[in-house]
């Protein structure tokens, strides 16, 4: 038991450190540009960015979780690493040639970044592919490596752009960021992490046919996390646009463990699974809840008390009114974690077709709340809708995964937290 206590510690640590680095060079970005550019050109940016996340969304369904379950099955199956590399840079090259189309119809500013989104397309696939293979086998220790590369390249390029050639354009940034995975691609030839053999038709089958729901519901999480700011874009202005950034960015560094965690969490619900041991799966499932709650609950509260001194350090005065959307978002950071670990154990047991239609549902709510509330309330309309969309969704899930799986997420919860009072006592 303490082995496995301590082996599934070292595991966090590391995920968490490997999580921390790439979200630390998003963050580095982020302040650059907060500190640095006006809102209308920080709300260019985040529009440009949000339509990325989408497209890289359904690269991640069809890539990410279906091969990391081939992985865990077969680890030094090096056809199936090839093969997941081929359909990953399939798609980057199919998403590329839709950012080509959208940068016909949008004004010159958020044209010009489209027309280059494909280096950013390339980055994103390129670190995350090689995060899946590391966190699959159980290698977090390469997978933070692998990150920090990146944040430290990242950051470097970023340090001689800005003191030789001064303040960068929006399309330099690009440029930086494509130059920061060079180092990474280098350092996986080098070890020789994966190496190239012919693809196996059977398994593009296989993870064509898991991810057609997986990457739908990649699609439809996206898609519900930036409805609000694709609708604020609609109904307001770039200005508007930056402030629900601003304050969504400041919630999603907050929700860092539930990245980072999952991370962990995903191949240990899914070996669970492969046990054929339903009384293991449940307590994965109540055990993976609580690790979640004892990390968002302090980290979001932090949020909530100290947002005004948040939003002064990283951004300007200009932000001030992201206050009270920070405050409404956080409400939803509670329930979160109930969420997270549903999604990804109806994914693990193969029955990503469910969390598909739920969040179907969870979108429609989303777009008919954000409808209704941002006319009227502008974004704090948009805040309040999420986080009641989020709410209402994640209620519903907890009441189906009994029906679906015979799990009783309170009672397993309940379970966890017994057990770990026991082990207390008997130490």
């Amino acid at each position: 038991m303490k082995k496995l206590f301590q082996k599934n510690l070292s595991h966090t640590v590391y995920s968490f450190a490997g999580q921390i680095s790439f979200l630390l060079s998003n963050f580095v970005l982020f302040l650059y540009l907060a500190k640095n550019y006006d809102q209308a050109t920080f709300g260019h940016w985040a529009l440009f960015i949000t339509t990325v996340s989408i497209l890289d969304g359904l690269r991640q369904g069809f890539v990410q979780n279906g091969l990391a379950r081939l992985i865990i099955k077969d680890p030094d199956n090096q056809e199936i690493k090839s093969t997941g590399l081929l359909l990953n840079y399939s798609i980057v090259a199919l998403t590329s040639s839709f950012q080509l189309i959208l940068s016909l119809f949008t004004n010159e500013d958020i044209s010009m970044l489209y027309l280059q989104g494909y280096k950013v397309l390339l980055v994103f696939a390129t670190i995350q592919y090689l995060n899946s293979i590391q966190q699959a086998q159980h290698q977090f220790k390469r997978y933070f490596l692998l990150n920090l590369v990146y944040l430290i390249s990242f950051t470097a390029v970023l340090s001689i752009q800005i003191l030789v050639f001064g303040k960068p354009t929006l399309s330099i940034i690009i440029n930086l960021m494509f130059l920061s995975i060079i180092p990474v691609v280098f350092m996986v030839l080098v070890r020789k992490e994966v190496r190239l053999v012919k693809p196996q038709k059977t398994t593009i089958k296989e993870l064509v046919h898991f991810g057609k729901y997986s990457s739908g519901t990649n699609l439809l999480s996206l898609l519900f996390q930036r409805t609000d700011l694709l609708m604020i874009n609609y109904f307001l202005d770039p200005t508007a646009v930056a402030i629900f950034h601003f304050a969504n960015k400041i919630i999603n560094y907050a929700e860092l463990p539930l990245q980072a965690l999952s991370q962990v969490i995903y191949p240990r619900i899914a070996a669970s699974h492969l046990q054929n041991n339903s009384i293991e799966l449940n307590k994965t499932y109540g055990s993976s809840i609580l690790w979640l709650l004892a990390f968002i609950i302090p980290m979001t509260m932090t949020v909530i008390v100290f947002n005004n001194s948040i939003i002064n350090l990283i951004g300007s005065d200009s932000y001030t009114s992201a206050s009270t959307v920070i405050i409404i978002l956080c409400v939803a950071s509670f329930f979160k974690p109930w969420g997270r670990v549903f999604g990804l154990t109806l994914d693990a047991v193969g029955k990503p077709k469910i969390n598909f239609y739920m969040l179907v549902f969870s979108l429609l709510v989303n777009v008919l709340m954000n409808w209704i509330l941002i006319p009227r309330y502008g974004v704090y309309g948009a805040a309040m809708a999420t986080s009641s969309s989020v709410i209402i969704t994640i209620i519903i899930g907890q009441l189906n995964i009994r029906r679906i799986l015979a799990i009783n997420p309170m009672q397993e919860v309940i379970g966890s937290l017994k057990s770990i009072y026991q082990l207390k006592l008997e130490k």
